[in-house]
């Protein structure tokens, strides 16, 4: 179901709340309810409405009555907020699933009841309910959850650019429910989603700017606090360095020395202030793998071809490109250009299969030219 004032006036909503709910004149929506439908073709629309996060399977499984699943999401701009609730499942991201979706975000959610067991990447992941939890749409996962609640919050990755050195540092942090911050961004959250409905999309700018503060201050704070290396994240100077960085990664002439010379560094200052995360040379070349990977994702068999890829994000020749990217992702340049293509060919199947995804594809912000 979506929301097209212009044609239909306000849409309603049903079998969140148990009764209906008035969706924003402003903002697009999306959202189906099982009440509305039988099981054959609730599971259907649900596997469609997450297809671009998620490859999902053993749906119910163990558990008393048929699968059940229902919807209810908002365009915020440049982000996404929803709510779903949904029988027991497992969720896989594999690395042809990223390929295939061509999406590169950061989602948080908000379980509100059940949770999960599972790895995000290789780090164990537990969320019950209260807990939330942050992926790196970038990265694989494998979850099993219980039948649960859950406030889902999407966001493209470059409105963390700003305030993270490595937002793949995120992948798979829980905070507990227990913990002031995680009181604090659940509160957040689902102010947001009680609001969306009625907010207009003039008021989304300065809300999502101060949302996405908000979470990159607490984020931040959690990782510094967490197991992962510390002193990946980012001061003022290492975000100019970073902006640097990805502005030039084209460039054949980028390099540490280029970088320090830029900022008026020696070598050994910049070297100490990418030491966490492996060091300059290293960063560089995760970003280009990054670039290139998503060339390949979102152009499905239509755009350049592999070598033209590794040429432009300067990653040598096309077997040490393929090494390289296989080292990263798991699978071969062509095997993701081929999951992407499948993606493309899927979402040209039905009209309702394109909402939630075409809207990932649309909010992310163009990337600064190279």
């Amino acid at each position: 179901m979506t929301n097209d004032p212009a044609k239909n006036g306000p849409a309603r909503l049903t079998g969140l709340n148990g009764e209906a709910a008035a969706v924003s004149y402003q903002l697009p929506s999306f959202g189906f309810s099982a009440d509305q439908m039988d099981t054959e073709t609730n599971v259907a629309i649900w596997r469609e409405a997450v297809a671009t996060l998620f490859d999902v399977d053993e749906l119910a499984q163990g558990e008393p009555g048929p699968f059940r699943a229902d919807v209810r999401s908002y365009a915020m701009g440049p982000v996404l907020i929803g709510l779903s609730r949904a029988s027991g499942q497992r969720f896989r991201r594999t690395a042809e699933t990223v390929a295939r979706s061509g999406v590169d975000h950061i989602i948080l959610q908000l379980y509100l009841k059940g949770g999960f067991d599972g790895v995000a990447g290789a780090r164990p992941a537990r969320v019950r309910a209260g807990d939330i939890c942050v992926f790196d749409l970038a990265q694989t996962l494998e979850t099993r959850a219980v039948a649960f609640e859950n406030v889902t919050l999407v966001v493209p990755r470059p409105l963390f650019g700003d305030h993270l050195l490595r937002v793949e540092d995120l992948h798979g942090l829980v905070l507990p429910g227990s913990s002031v911050i995680a009181r604090l961004l659940a509160g957040h959250l689902s102010a947001l989603l009680e609001f969306a409905p009625r907010m207009s999309l003039h008021e989304c700018q300065s809300v999502v700017e101060g949302t996405v503060s908000l979470l990159a201050a607490c984020l931040r704070n959690e990782i510094e606090n967490s197991d992962v290396e510390p002193g990946t994240t980012a001061g003022p100077a290492l975000i100019r360095i970073r902006q640097y960085i990805e502005s030039h990664l084209g460039s054949e002439d980028l390099s540490a020395n280029s970088v320090a010379a830029h900022f008026g560094l020696s070598r050994a200052s910049l070297y100490r202030l990418f030491a966490p995360v492996g060091g300059i040379a290293d960063y560089i070349r995760s970003r280009r793998l990054h670039r290139a990977f998503f060339d390949l994702a979102n152009s499905g068999g239509r755009g350049p071809r592999i070598s033209e890829v590794a040429r432009r994000w300067q990653l040598g020749t096309d077997a040490h490109f393929t090494r390289s990217f296989k080292a990263a992702y798991g699978i071969t340049p062509r095997a993701a250009r081929e999951a992407a293509l499948l993606g493309m060919q899927r979402g040209t199947d039905g009209a309702s299969n394109a909402t939630i995804s075409r809207w990932m594809r649309e909010i992310a912000p163009p990337r600064a030219a190279d």
